[in-house]
């Protein structure tokens, strides 16, 4: 029950970044958003037959490789802490959502412990400045770093 209600709050918190994130309130941008999603649907309906029976086969080999090994590994040296990122906007006018999920990602990864006797890292916090390109940079941050193995 108390991993369920951990999850559930992440999950919740996420849920809040997404939406503080995603939307604007110029009413021009999201009659032009919605312009150019029925635009795209048209050819999404004209090949959705074919992508069926294409994502089928794809679905049914990944999900039998899983956990074999073949998707890759993680090693972990002895001493060496399990690396993990936590992406948030921290900054400007939404800091008062991002702030305190980064700390409710510190408390969780502190109330759950080490991992199979590593200790896990969260690193410095990152900020997507709640745009894109922030989200990016921040997002290029962490991939360019090998030792992080979760975010």
């Amino acid at each position: 029950m108390k991993m369920f209600t951990k999850s559930l709050s992440l999950f919740l918190a996420l849920g809040l970044v997404a939406t503080a994130c995603g939307g604007s309130d110029d009413t021009s941008s999201s009659s032009s958003s919605s312009a150019v999603t029925a635009t795209t649907a048209a050819p999404v309906v004209t090949t959705a037959a074919p992508a069926a029976t294409t994502a089928a086969p794809a679905a049914s080999a990944a999900g039998s490789s899983l956990g074999d090994g073949s998707l890759g590994t993680v090693e972990v040296g002895a001493g060496e802490d399990i690396q993990i990122r936590s992406l948030h906007a921290i900054s400007g006018d939404v800091a008062f959502l991002g702030v305190p999920m980064s700390r409710a990602v510190d408390m969780a990864v502190a109330d759950y412990g080490d991992i199979h006797g590593f200790s896990v890292n969260v690193g410095t916090w990152l900020d997507d400045l709640c745009s894109s390109d922030g989200g990016q940079a921040a997002a290029q941050t962490i991939v360019a770093d090998e030792s992080v193995v979760g975010v």
